[in-house]
């Protein structure tokens, strides 16, 4: 009962909660369906209840809270039940439509039981949000930006996102690090939290650590494997799918289920329902490649045969054309050598015919002359001779003496005069001579020209180059399809022969023996 003091009528803390809780019985005698956001679940594994936050929001803004209680038992039940339609837990920053009893007690306040939590509600909610991430990102222009990058022609090195000990994470290096091709793949674990409350955050600051060091890898990959569709929320969030859409490395997925896509796969440059099935996406991008180098292997190798063959058969025609021209030339040279030498021969004999007929005839004519100018020089003397007898004058020895002198010093002109028409002849013959070595040395080292010209377009001198000649009972080789297993092959080298026993023959057409 209050007390009265005065004018004031007092009442006890107790009396007033009791009054409240007697009112509030009165009046919220029935059960509320309520919706509010699930703040905090506050769920305590030793005693199994539940002290959950709610929360009413607008506009970002708190309008309304209040705590809220769930037994062991009901919250057993309504778990087991959200998982099995919205493949979802309970769990914090989710919105709900619970049903409740509104209780006030005068220890522990105002609060509200929850006896259920309607589940498809939540489940259209997530729907919701889920579209309205869907509609946001393409309002930004956004949604297909990561599908729009350039798939690298060889995703060699993976950045990883996963947890340690995912099995889904286990099953993906398996295969790429036993693939049967033996393609060699360069990985880098960033550990994550793939489900919660913190999966979001966790995901998106690896994102942030991998783009810092975007040099080192070709493609993202995102990996959770396990648990069915439970804690998929996390990748329908706004702000993991701004982040996936945004990356500028293609991200790839694989979160370990057959429907209901997350917004996050929806972005990613390509989604794989498993782990396994996202390592053998990358294993066949390996395998175009390789058949394409195969490919082009095959093919430079059969052109390369092609010209090899090619090339040796015109090897062969133009040794067979160097030699019919080299004896042609030869034979030509020959020829024009034996009939200049000849021509030669005939006109050396000729001028030294010439020659010597000039010489005996200048040799006559010296004679001649001579003669005559000793007959003159004996006329003279004769007459000098009868001319003194005839004074009778007797000759002293000095005028025999002088007289002497005088026919010497006539011998004498006679000799120089035949001396110089000699010596002119003499160098007229050596200057002949040299002539004609001359031209005959000037001729000698023309054919040694011809000669060495030749020379150089000998097959032996091609073979010197490294080339051979491949003979079977004694015919040029110049084709694989000509000789088979067991035939015996000479090959002609520069410096000696090699004789051959025929083991295995490669055809480049048949690829047969």
């Amino acid at each position: 009962m209050p007390e009265i003091s005065a004018d004031k009528t007092i009442f006890t803390l107790a009396e007033v909660a009791r009054s409240i809780q007697k009112t509030i019985a009165e009046r919220y005698k029935s059960l509320y369906w309520i919706k509010a956001e699930m703040n905090k679940l506050n769920h305590y594994s030793h005693s199994g209840h539940c002290y959950p936050e709610l929360l009413e929001k607008r506009d970002g803004k708190v309008v309304a809270e209040m705590r809220a209680t769930l037994w062991k038992g009901d919250y057993q039940r309504i778990h087991t039940r959200f998982l099995e339609i919205t493949k979802e837990p309970l769990k914090n920053g989710i919105n709900i439509l619970l049903q409740a009893a509104i209780n006030y007690d005068p220890v522990h306040g105002f609060s509200l039981h929850i006896v259920d939590i309607d589940p498809a509600y939540s489940l259209g909610e997530l729907a919701r949000e889920k579209q309205l991430s869907i509609n946001t990102l393409k309002t930004q222009g956004i949604f297909d930006a990561n599908k729009q990058l350039t798939f690298p022609l060889l995703p060699k090195r993976i950045a990883i996102i996963s947890v340690e000990t995912s099995k889904g994470l286990a099953d993906f290096l398996k295969i790429i690090q036993h693939n049967p091709y033996n393609y060699h793949f360069e990985y880098q674990l960033f550990p994550a939290l793939l489900q919660g409350d913190k999966s979001v955050a966790s995901i998106i600051s690896q994102l942030h650590h991998i783009k810092s060091e975007l040099h080192r890898f070709d493609v993202v990959a995102i990996i959770r494997g396990g648990g069915g569709e439970v804690g998929l929320s996390a990748y329908n969030h706004l702000d993991l799918a701004t982040a996936i859409a945004t990356f500028p490395l293609p991200v790839i997925t694989g979160v370990g289920h057959a429907t209901n896509e997350t917004v996050s796969e929806m972005v990613a440059y390509k989604n794989a329902i498993t782990p396994s099935e996202l390592a053998d996406f990358l294993i066949q991008h390996f395998h175009k490649v390789a058949k394409l180098v195969l490919h082009a292997q095959q093919l430079l190798k059969q052109k390369s045969q092609n010209l090899f063959q090619e090339q040796q058969e015109r090897l062969g025609h133009i040794m067979k054309y160097f030699r019919a021209a080299s004896l042609n030339i030869v034979h030509k040279k020959a020829h024009q050598t034996a009939t200049l030498r000849s021509k030669l021969i005939q006109q050396s004999k000729y001028r030294l015919l010439n020659e010597h007929a000039t010489f005996k005839q200048a040799e006559k004519h010296l004679f001649t002359q001579s003669k005559n100018m000793v007959l003159d020089g004996n006329h003279a003397i004769a007459q000098i001779a009868k001319q003194l007898k005839r004074e009778n004058v007797h000759l002293n020895k000095h005028f025999n003496y002088a007289l002497y002198l005088m026919l010497d010093k006539l011998a004498a002109q006679l000799h120089l005069l035949s001396g110089n028409r000699r010596s002119k002849l003499d160098d007229f013959q050596h200057q002949l001579t040299l002539q004609s070595k001359h031209y005959l040395s000037e001729l000698q080292k023309r054919l040694e020209n011809q000669e060495r010209n030749l020379s150089l377009l000998d097959p032996l001198q091609v073979l010197k180059r490294g080339y051979s000649i491949t003979l079977l009972n004694g015919k040029a080789l110049t084709h694989a399809t000509d000789i088979k297993a067991g035939d015996q092959i000479k090959t002609i080298l520069a410096f000696g022969e090699i004789e051959s026993d025929i083991t295995f023959v490669y055809n480049n057409k048949t690829d047969e023996l």
